[in-house]
């Protein structure tokens, strides 16, 4: 391993306060968090999760929102409450704050560093009188985890929380043509940087989508994998550390440009990613249709309602859509079912659109490992 030549003022700073203290455990291990989320998909009384108001009050808040709100939970969000009071207790933060309307806070870093201001969408936040510092826990995909504020040291260091196997980020890829094949362009470059080389990769290989339907792909070098893991917080989410857990549950806290030390490295295309809209690949979607034996008149289609696959929304007991093949398919409320046959229009008809993203594997970490490492060179 190289030496911390790399590491900003705050980065060294934070890491030296960080591993000082005790090892901290997370409240509750991958396991039990996994059990209560799937006691929340069945169950929305809000009684049965009361214990979580004092361990994880974040947690609590989330649930309770959730079911006044009838809405579901990313299971994520999970893991993101227990390191967020794990960070809170490592330092010693006591007093929870509960947003009812999430807080808008500008928070930001030297600016000899590099660092923009960010506006932060705080739900949550922990502090203490004695020592006046203030952790932000945030929500939204426009920003960072959590911000910490260190008067003492008059630090602000941005920090992101990552389950032990997680993705880096997960961004739509550009639309590809009829053909199927991969493209780039000059806004996706521009906001993702850090995934150019390896959809290059893909297309200099002329990677058509439409061959790899059903399955993701996984074949990238390295160096690639290695840049897009590297530089995903050096941009406009910027966090100079990240927080996970290591092999026993203890939280442990990793310069953000260091991923690549300390995890296994992933690369992965997904063709029917998580975001979807209108199709676009018409001439792939008629050909697709006719195959199964629709009939198509103009806009109108209709085919026979065992070929297609009703899907039950994720969290939930009913159908929300029918899958036409691996990336297209028609929401539940846009179709119409009648004597064994689905009529709708081809202008209802969603395209899953692609993504890419770099992963990162932290399940053998061990904190004690991390530690002798960076106090040692500190």
């Amino acid at each position: 391993m190289n030496d911390l030549a790399d590491l900003s003022e705050t980065q060294l700073r934070i890491l030296s306060s960080f591993y000082k203290k005790d090892n901290v455990k997370v409240s509750l291990n991958k396991n039990e968090r996994s059990h209560i989320w799937d006691k929340f998909l069945v169950s929305r009384n809000l009684s049965d999760f009361e214990y979580l108001k004092e361990m994880v009050p974040a947690l609590f808040f989330e649930i309770a929102k959730a079911i006044s709100s009838n809405r579901n939970i990313q299971s994520a969000v999970f893991s993101e409450c227990v390191y967020t009071k794990a960070i809170a207790d490592q330092f010693g933060l006591i007093d929870f704050h509960y947003f009812e309307k999430p807080k808008h806070e500008i928070v930001s870093s030297k600016t000899r560093e590099g660092v923009p201001v960010v506006e932060l969408n705080v739900r949550y936040a922990y502090s203490h009188n004695a020592t006046s510092s203030t952790l932000y826990q945030a929500g939204g995909a426009s920003g960072v985890d959590c911000a910490l504020k260190i008067p003492a040291i008059d630090e602000i260091a941005m920090i992101e929380l990552k389950e032990s196997y997680a993705r880096a980020s997960d961004p739509n890829l550009p639309k590809y043509g009829n053909d199927g094949r991969l493209v780039t362009s000059m806004k996706f470059e521009a906001s993702n940087p850090q995934f150019r080389e390896m959809l290059q990769e893909q297309i200099t290989k002329e990677l058509n989508i439409f061959d790899h339907l059903g399955s993701n792909i996984n074949d990238f070098s390295a160096a690639s994998i290695e840049k897009a893991l590297t530089d995903n917080y050096q941009g406009s989410k910027f966090a100079h550390v990240i927080c996970t857990e290591d092999i026993n549950g203890y939280l442990v806290m990793l310069p953000s440009n260091h991923v690549t030390k300390w995890a296994k490295m992933e690369g992965e295309i997904r063709p029917s990613g998580r975001n979807s809209c209108k199709a676009w690949s018409i001439l792939r979607l008629t050909e697709v249709l006719l195959k199964k034996g629709a009939e198509i008149n103009g806009d109108r289609v209709v085919i026979p309602s065992r070929l297609l696959k009703p899907t039950i929304a994720r969290g939930g007991n009913r159908i929300s859509r029918y899958r036409i093949d691996p990336i297209f398919f028609v929401r539940e409320r846009d179709i119409k079912i009648e004597s064994g046959k689905c009529k709708f229009y081809l202008a209802s008809v969603k395209q899953n659109i692609p993504s890419i993203t770099a992963k990162m594997n932290f399940e053998l970490l061990d904190i004690e490992s991390v530690r002798k490492f960076y106090m040692e060179n500190l």
